[in-house]
């Protein structure tokens, strides 16, 4: 008899990493450059910006799905395990919502505000840009570890 509450929690779990990494890989490595390659520099940003906002709203309910099978991953089935693979992937976990947060209630608002050509937006674009790459590495983390 398969075990059914790991299969559909470990399942849930991969859907959270697989939504997280697959999307930011999607985004980053195809639709961003191609974007911005077919068309102006306003455009092109006017149109991924609310798609990368959108985005960030699916990874933060993506982590939290990620959270809650890794808790009952934990309380049904790591109670008696110490090891630093088990800390180190809820480190990640840690991170990855932390990151998520901080561009939904920091970064995001500071973009709207600023103006697109300006340094302030420069400093912000490349400083989400920084933290998607980091939540992208996280994620691969997560998962190597789940």
């Amino acid at each position: 008899m398969p075990n059914w509450l790991y299969i559909v929690t470990h399942t849930f779990y991969l859907l959270g990493v697989a939504v997280w990494i697959g999307g930011g890989v999607i985004l980053g490595a195809l639709v961003a450059p191609e974007l911005f390659r077919s068309l102006p520099r306003p455009q092109a940003g006017g149109i991924f910006g609310p798609i990368l906002r959108r985005f960030a709203r699916l990874r933060l309910a993506a982590v939290v799905v990620m959270i809650i099978t890794a808790a009952i991953k934990h309380f049904v089935w790591e109670t008696h395990a110490i090891s630093p693979w088990i800390a180190i992937r809820w480190a990640a976990l840690v991170v990855m919502a932390a990151i998520v947060l901080y561009e939904l209630f920091g970064i995001e608002p500071a973009i709207m505000r600023a103006q697109a050509p300006s340094p302030e937006f420069q400093r912000l674009h490349k400083r989400s840009e920084a933290l998607m790459k980091a939540g992208l590495a996280s994620a691969v983390v997560a998962l190597l570890l789940s």
